[in-house]
C-alpha cells in the first residue's frame, strides 16, 4: 500500500504558506518553515515506499496525516480571517474620519 502522498503535498505547502504569512507571529513562522522543510524531505522518500496497510505504524501515521492536515486547514482559514478583519478595521477607521469631518461639533 501507499503512503496518501497527496494529503501530505496539501500539508507541505500550507506549512510554506503559513511560514510566509505576516499574520503569524515570526517564531511560528520559523517553526512552520522548519517542518515544512522536514515534511517535504519525508514526502520525496515516501514516494516510492509501499508500506504493509495493517500495520500499526502505518495505520497511526495516516490518521494523524488526515487529522494534522484538518487542523491546519482551519489554522490558515483563522489565518486567512483574522487578515480580513485587520483590514476591515483600517476601513472603519477612514469612515470614522470621514463622519467625524462632516459633523457640526466635536467635543474633546
Amino acid at each position: 500500500m501507499y503512503f496518501d502522498t497527496q494529503t501530505l503535498t496539501q500539508l507541505v505547502e500550507r506549512c510554506f504558506d503559513l511560514s510566509m504569512s505576516g499574520a503569524v507571529p515570526p517564531a511560528t513562522r520559523a517553526e512552520y518553515l522548519a517542518h515544512g522543510k522536514r515534511l517535504r524531505e519525508l514526502l520525496m522518500r515516501l514516494l516510492g515506499a509501499r508500506f504493509d496497510a495493517a500495520s500499526a505504524e502505518f495505520q497511526k501515521a495516516s490518521a494523524s496525516l488526515s487529522d494534522t492536515n484538518q487542523e491546519l486547514a482551519r489554522a490558515a482559514q483563522d489565518v486567512k480571517q483574522a487578515t480580513q478583519v485587520v483590514a476591515r478595521l483600517g476601513e472603519l477607521a477612514g469612515y470614522l474620519d470621514q463622519a467625524l469631518a462632516v459633523a457640526g461639533k466635536v467635543i474633546a
